[in-house]
């Protein structure tokens, strides 16, 4: 009888734990078919359900019970950690829970952001594990990943969302697009931060590329503006509208010891979409929109879900550690910059670079080999 551990702080409708934690009681759509877990026992702390919420999942003969730490991890095969907030990347487990699986030889996965801990060293997981959001492992809009070790010049991937949710899982994704480029991940140099009015100003004088940005806003089917008032078709880049209809926006323009320069930017009021486009040194384009499912269903849980199975079940890792501790220090560092208004940073960090590495990406939505 095989048991997984799933580790929530609370557990709030539409979170991903609940997203998560749903399809691995109830099951999920994969390939025109449904998909079960591969547990016999789906093993939950009690004091994160409410009891409307643990009468619903009693409905699954999975589910059990824990009454603390050391019960929950006992004998396990693998877990989980889920935030249990909508939108939220972060999990606020007690010490005792983080110690127990610390201590666990079973594989595990973080949902969001893990403890930058165990990303480091002799101090990190062991055996293994796993992190990231959805945004990775979603559909395509059209198939399009960037070429296995492709040289790659420039990419923008524009997302929505307030700070710092938007950029969370918008660094997961750009590192999804970009580690299996020539070389593998080169570390980084330099972050600049544009808000604003900034941020059209810096697109004029070039600090980003433009025709990347239209290129990303091509593949959106959620152009705001005239569009969503009389369902006109409407050129807000050509017509000079994308100004006037951005909300808060922030432009993260990121360069890599290699040459790279990543641009994350939010487009709220511009688009209801995420997507990217990135150009190759010898100037081919690759573009796509990264699929959002609509809520309640939500279905990049399931891709997101498959992703976890394969790689708890069978070892299909698609990311090094290496991987997730740069993501942290990322989103250390734009904190940092956002609490204290600070433009430019040098990298004043390890770089943390690593080697090249698959695309977690596939169209069946599991790790792809390269």
């Amino acid at each position: 009888m095989k048991t997984l551990a799933f580790f929530l702080d609370t557990f709030k409708e539409g979170s991903a734990a609940q997203q998560v934690l749903d399809r691995l009681l109830f099951g999920w759509p994969e390939k025109g078919s449904i998909a079960s877990a591969p547990w016999d026992h789906i093993r939950v702390p009690q004091q994160a359900l409410n009891p409307a919420m643990e009468k619903r999942l009693q409905a699954s003969s999975k589910l059990q019970l824990s009454k603390d730490a050391k019960e929950a991890t006992q004998g396990i095969d693998a877990w989980i950690i889920a935030p249990g907030r909508p939108e939220s990347w972060k999990t606020h487990l007690a010490e005792d829970w983080y110690e127990c699986l610390s201590n666990s030889p079973a594989r595990g996965w973080v949902i969001g952001i893990p403890p930058l801990s165990w990303c480091q060293g002799k101090a990190s997981i062991s055996p293994s594990f796993q992190a990231g959001t959805p945004m990775p492992y979603t559909w395509r809009l059209p198939e399009v990943d960037i070429p296995w070790q492709c040289p790659l010049s420039e990419i923008v991937l524009l997302v929505r969302g307030a700070y710092p949710e938007a950029e969370t899982h918008g660094i997961d994704a750009l590192l999804g697009l970009t580690s299996h480029r020539q070389g593998g991940e080169s570390g980084i140099q330099h972050i600049r931060l544009l808000r604003g009015d900034a941020v059209w100003k810096g697109a004029r004088e070039g600090l980003f590329s433009w025709d990347l940005f239209k290129a990303a806003v091509s593949r959106t089917h959620s152009k705001q503006g005239d569009a969503t008032v009389d369902g006109r078709t409407q050129d807000i880049v050509g017509l000079g509208m994308v100004p006037d209809l951005a909300r808060d926006t922030r432009a993260w323009i990121i360069q890599h010891v290699d040459g790279l320069q990543s641009v994350l930017l939010t487009v709220d009021g511009i688009l209801q979409d995420e997507t990217f486009a990135a150009q190759s040194k010898d100037g081919r384009l690759y573009s796509a929109q990264i699929y959002q499912p609509p809520k309640p269903n939500d279905h990049r849980y399931s891709r997101l879900t498959t992703a976890i199975t394969q790689y708890l079940e069978h070892d299909k890792s698609t990311m090094p550690p290496e991987r997730h501790l740069l993501w942290g220090e990322l989103l250390e560092c734009m904190d940092s910059m956002m609490s204290e208004d600070i433009l430019s940073q040098e990298w004043d960090r390890a770089r943390m670079p690593f080697g090249v590495n698959r695309s977690p990406w596939s169209p069946e939505g599991i790790a792809s080999k390269p």
